[in-house]
């Protein structure tokens, strides 16, 4: 608890320095703040030896030490300056607007799913830590999706509020979530398209779904709600393309059955969900967030019961 005391002072730096990157990222061309953010990726790679080892680990057991002859270091790498390309661009996202966005974003296959928009129909949307996953959202939003982010509350509220005032410059609202799906089901019910990226470990309360051959304890937040109300899961997923510009294409759609046993369902999709994200990710490794302990949480160690369902939902697939 020693370092309670430096906390609020920590946090209110975090906030100027924010507002100042804020400030940069909008006063420059918009490919000069891209290339801005891959400089400060890169010296977090430099800086940051803790993730930097985490990133090169999760490659290594996921896709092996070498990637197409590329080293599972220099991945990760790439994997910083790209996360730091999207931190830049997304605070320069209010300068664009919404016809800069469009200039800048494809969107390839969102036709069905913006058909629901234009009925006022909602959906769950779903996308992964990978490319400029904000700027996705913004996209969908510019094109007419009523879209709406479910995010849990940061530890810095300043931050938190500054992020989401950003979204809010771009007409997304973001709903705060905890343990409730409450205020989640009521957007997607009055036709909210509900976006969420459910590929960080959910800790205990996930269930585990294979990822890259290894269980990982998987948000099952985008299924319950699609479940529950009854509406489709599309998932999309944006790549980068020269001259800081992007292509996001809607990989899946996915349909709940509603005369499933609500667990069952609710496994099958959260597996699909992993399933397409990983294709995703091996398509272009470089795009993903590697640096968070995707793994962290095991499975529970628990003797099971013949028949028993639990037992599915920790084992990795049989196919190799």
């Amino acid at each position: 608890m020693g370092h309670t005391p430096l906390r609020p002072l920590r946090q209110r730096l975090e906030v100027l320095l924010l507002h100042a990157l804020g400030l940069l990222a909008r006063a420059l061309p918009f490919e000069a703040t891209s290339a801005f953010g891959a400089v400060l990726g890169l010296l977090a790679f430099h800086l940051l030896g803790r993730r930097r080892r985490i990133a090169v680990e999760n490659i290594t057991r996921a896709l092996g030490p070498e990637v197409d002859g590329m080293p599972a270091r220099e991945l990760a790498r790439r994997s910083f300056i790209q996360i730091g390309r999207s931190f830049m661009e997304f605070l320069a996202m209010p300068r664009l607007g919404p016809r800069g966005i469009l200039d800048r974003v494809e969107l390839i296959g969102y036709e069905p799913m913006l058909a629901r928009a234009h009925e006022g129909k909602g959906a769950v949307m779903v996308t992964a830590h990978y490319g400029n996953w904000e700027l996705l959202g913004a996209a969908v939003r510019a094109r007419g999706g009523p879209v709406r982010y479910v995010l849990p509350p940061q530890s810095n509220e300043g931050s938190d509020a500054y992020f989401d005032r950003i979204r809010e410059q771009i007409g997304i609202e973001a709903v705060k979530i905890g343990f409730g799906m409450r205020g989640a089901l009521k957007a997607l019910r009055s036709g909210a398209f509900l976006g969420m990226l459910p590929d960080q470990d959910a800790r205990k309360v996930g269930i585990h779904v294979p990822f890259f051959g290894r269980p990982a304890s998987t948000h099952t937040g985008p299924a319950r709600l699609a479940y529950r109300a009854r509406v489709p899961i599309g998932i999309g997923l944006m790549e980068r393309e020269p001259g800081a510009r992007f292509r996001s294409r809607l990989v899946a759609v996915l349909e709940p059955d509603p005369g499933a046993e609500e667990s069952r369902e609710v496994e099958r999709l959260t597996r699909a969900i992993n399933e397409n994200i990983e294709a995703g990710v091996r398509r272009r490794p470089d795009h993903w967030y590697w640096l968070h302990r995707r793994w962290k949480t095991p499975p529970i160690a628990s003797p099971a019961e013949p028949g028993e369902a639990r037992a599915a939902s920790v084992r990795p697939p049989a196919r190799t």
